[in-house]
């Protein structure tokens, strides 16, 4: 069959929702299905780079104040509403027109708009989506929501009725940590998505249990497998990036000379402003890494509580430190926390002593590493991007009978 897939606001990236989609297109290559994928500007060599052939589009919407809106900053209440509105017009468009000329089997989605889209040209799709997992995220996303009580109303109701016509609405997610998260404050439209929403566990691109163990891969990246391994990722535009956090991390390091920290610094901190800071010996810094890779070889992750590494983290059972800057962080790590497979720390009252005994204390102890395991059990459980494949196949064979 052929799958057209969807991820992309505007010209700029969500890799997080991007991720997800591929990470089931993947699944579906293997078998043989014939996958393509819409892109525009920064995201056309990451898809490819998975080695799936992009549709380059080059008049995608480009939206003003797309960083803005995405989080949440400096935008007027009354702005909000009509921000959203301009975003799914355009994309939802876009998409149509794609769908329309390439005439495939499925479509599969990262946006709103996707499923609307996909509806209008009789296509069946399926729609993937992070779980919320907890009140905060809730209450961060009900705030820059809030305009006029009726502007609000009719804006849900628009963006569940795009998502209503999905044939399969794919939650990265289980539903044991949910941290109580509900979207009941939104009104009962969404009741009628309910049977529509399945959970897969953590979706990553590749299965961690199918990479080396974790011995092999200590050895391949720090050179011994007995030492105890730290992975710190900084991350791509997390309010944690900075100078300060650097230094701490540092020196973190420095008093636990016996374990060997990589560091993995992104596009955050350009080289020459690491050397100023002479790093100790055992911290081994690099810019991008293979991020799964570098999570199931850590005796501890230390994040600042993005959704794609609290999955990667459950997928490959590795407890984590968890140091958030916002509520939606802070709930993903209550996850690990409730768990028993994680420490959090507060951003505001760290110190290189505070993380460096916190790592040590996960180190030291078993139960951290067997907490994780539970948490990896149990999304194993969920079936991941393999289980997301099936019900595509699944799908587009009752649409053509």
């Amino acid at each position: 069959m052929k799958v057209l897939c969807t991820a992309q606001m505007g010209t700029g990236t969500i890799m997080g929702q991007t991720m997800r989609v591929v990470a089931i297109a993947k699944a579906l290559q293997r078998r043989g299905h014939e996958i393509q994928f819409i892109a525009a500007g920064k995201l056309i060599p990451i898809i490819k780079n998975f080695g799936i052939n992009v549709l380059e589009v080059s008049d995608m919407p480009e939206i003003e104040g797309y960083g803005d809106l995405k989080e949440g900053n400096n935008i007027p209440k009354g702005d909000f509403m009509a921000k959203m509105q301009d975003i799914m017009g355009k994309i939802a468009k876009m998409e149509a027109e794609e769908f329309k000329r390439e005439k495939p089997d499925l479509i599969l989605s990262g946006t709103i708009s996707g499923p609307s889209a996909a509806h209008q040209q009789g296509i069946p799709s399926m729609m993937a989506f992070l779980q919320p997992h907890g009140e905060k995220t809730m209450n961060m996303f009900a705030s820059r929501m809030q305009n006029s009580g009726q502007e609000t109303k009719e804006m849900m109701d628009k963006i569940l009725g795009m998502m209503e016509v999905a044939n399969i609405i794919i939650v990265e997610g289980m539903p044991e940590i949910s941290g109580g998260a509900t979207f009941e404050r939104f009104g009962q439209t969404l009741k009628k998505l309910q049977g529509k929403i399945r959970f897969t566990g953590p979706l990553l691109i590749e299965d961690p249990d199918q990479l080396p163990s974790r011995d092999e891969l200590k050895k391949l990246h720090i050179g011994d497998a007995n030492k105890s391994m730290v992975y710190i990722t900084i991350g791509g535009g997390s309010p944690l990036i900075g100078e300060q956090f650097l230094e701490i991390v540092l020196d973190a390091l420095r008093m636990v000379p016996e374990v060997i920290g990589v560091i993995s610094t992104g596009i955050g901190i350009p080289p020459e402003t690491i050397e100023k800071y002479a790093p100790p010996s055992n911290a081994v810094i690099r810019g991008f890494v293979p991020g799964t890779e570098m999570i199931k070889a850590s005796d501890v992750t230390i994040f600042h509580g993005g959704s794609s590494t609290l999955m990667t983290c459950i997928a490959c059972g590795t407890p984590a430190v968890v140091i958030p800057s916002m509520g939606e962080q802070e709930d993903n790590g209550h996850v690990l926390a409730q768990f028993d497979a994680g420490i959090v720390l507060d951003k505001q009252t760290l110190t290189s002593t505070i993380l460096a005994e916190a790592m040590q204390t996960i180190i030291d102890s078993d139960s951290y590493r067997i907490g994780a395991q539970r948490l990896k059990l149990l999304g194993q459980k969920y079936g991941g991007a393999e289980v997301a494949a099936d019900w595509a196949e699944q799908l587009v064979r009752e649409s053509i009978t």
